[in-house]
């Protein structure tokens, strides 16, 4: 066989081994799709099945979501008020299921952790609540099944987070619960006993989570004074117990939600909550800094009274003393120059001349000399240029006034001075016995011949 047909022959075969590689390849790759499809639809499959199978036993057999039939419930719920608040809570669960509200801190309220620091933690007590807030973090329940939740949720960006809840007040007949739940939890209900939500029972040392009904006894009876922990793990979803700065073994798990500080009683009873605004009873949360936030937050404290004055700020917002003095020399010049001109405007008017049948008016002797000194007074005071402001002639709902101007252009200067000095014998008070009405007088710088028209004889 010549030299060249070898070669030829030889890239022949190498290009069908290439050839069927790419097959192999094919065909692996189709079988692990086919495979991952094939699973799916298995898991579709049984979780399908899973439905149909725990409806029909609930449609049967009466179960629950929580896996106790009608039988069960009425024997672990003998009277009616326990089986309606179970009613109402599973209808509760129903209408706000996790994640129907938005939980998670928001900018603002991480502004306000850094600004307060573990401070921005405090309790809520709603209106349907029959609990007093005693202080942020201590809450006297005044009887009745309540439950109070905290404002913030726990953080989750450390490891572990820890608080602890001292017993200040409760009675031996009154069950207390504390726990973590999630937001919105009925407030009537013990925390642990609804869904995402894990509860400590103080009376007899037993962990319920999620369920009224299935409990484990993990720690000990608490009495006042004694102090309880709760720890949370974020990133694992553990929530472990402590009594007196003892931890217990037991954990629970499955706890990845937004959970609060949720404490709930059905009778009267107090409580104290501390979050890491001081010290642990628990060593190690102390030493590993377990508190929700740090103790004192990065809000600055308020200024120094006085600290401001002779700044830059200041002393280009404020005007001088000269220019303050110079402004109400020349406000005071302004207001005496008008003061002036009104005054030689009213000397120079004149009572206009009016016909016989006005009215007379006689002037007394001693109102006149009243009038004359208080006007003497007035022109003195004028001679003397002072800063301080009289009141106006007239009043713009004087009567006396708007005849005169009716009547002509007149003084009413006069009228005034006699309404400040005289004001008996304008309201008719004179004690005389004379059946003439009462004669106006007026100050001495008139005569006596002067006299007002009428104002019925006057043109509108």
């Amino acid at each position: 066989m010549p030299y060249g047909e070898a070669g030829s022959i030889k890239g022949t075969d190498g290009g069908e081994s290439e050839e069927g590689e790419l097959v192999v390849l094919l065909i692996i790759v189709v079988a692990i799709c086919g495979a991952l499809v094939g699973l799916g639809v298995l898991f579709f499959l049984v979780y399908v099945c899973t439905s149909i199978a725990r409806r029909i036993r609930s449609w049967i057999f009466g179960v629950d979501d929580d896996g106790f039939s009608e039988r069960m419930r009425s024997r672990l719920l003998p009277d009616e008020d326990s089986r309606q608040s179970y009613e109402l809570a599973r209808a509760f669960e129903r209408q706000y299921p996790y994640g129907s509200i938005d939980t998670q801190l928001t900018s603002e309220q991480q502004m306000q952790i850094r600004e307060k620091g573990v401070d921005a933690w405090e309790f809520v007590v709603n209106l349907d609540v029959n609990a007093m807030l005693q202080s942020k973090t201590e809450v006297l329940f005044m009887g009745g099944e309540n439950c109070v939740q905290t404002n913030l949720p726990l953080p989750k960006a450390n490891s572990v987070y820890y608080f602890e809840v001292k017993l200040v007040e409760k009675p031996a007949d009154v069950n207390m619960w504390i726990g973590l739940a999630t937001k919105p939890y009925p407030a009537w209900r013990m925390t642990g006993w609804n869904k995402y939500s894990a509860g400590y029972c103080v009376n007899n040392g037993s962990v319920h989570q999620n369920s009224p009904f299935k409990g484990a006894h993990i720690g000990e009876q608490l009495f006042v004074g004694d102090i309880l922990g709760i720890g949370y793990q974020p990133r694992s979803g553990v929530v472990w117990f402590s009594r007196n700065g003892r931890r217990f073994k037991a954990v629970l798990s499955g706890m990845l939600y937004d959970l609060f500080p949720t404490i709930s009683a059905d009778g009267p009873c107090s409580f104290s909550a501390n979050f890491g605004q001081r010290g642990f009873v628990f060593i190690e949360a102390n030493v590993k800094r377990w508190g929700f936030g740090p103790v004192e937050g990065s809000i600055a404290p308020p200024p120094v009274y006085g600290a401001n004055q002779n700044t830059i700020l200041l002393e280009t917002a404020a005007p001088s003393s000269e220019d303050d003095n110079s402004d109400d020399a020349d406000s005071e010049e302004e207001a005496d120059g008008e003061r002036s001109d009104d005054d030689a405007s009213n000397r120079n008017l004149r009572l206009p001349d009016v016909p016989t049948d006005s009215i007379t008016i006689d002037i007394p002797d001693g109102p006149a000399s009243a009038g004359a000194s208080y006007n003497t007074r007035q022109s003195h005071r004028r001679r003397q240029g002072g800063s301080s402001r009289r009141p106006p002639l007239y009043q713009k709902n004087d009567p006396i006034a708007a005849q005169l101007l009716e009547a002509g252009e007149t003084s009413l200067e006069p009228v005034v001075s006699y309404r400040n000095k005289q004001p008996d014998l304008l309201h008719g008070s004179n004690t005389s016995a004379s059946t003439e009405p009462a004669s106006l007088r007026l100050p001495a710088h008139f005569s006596a011949s002067t006299s007002i028209p009428s104002p019925t004889s006057t043109d509108q």
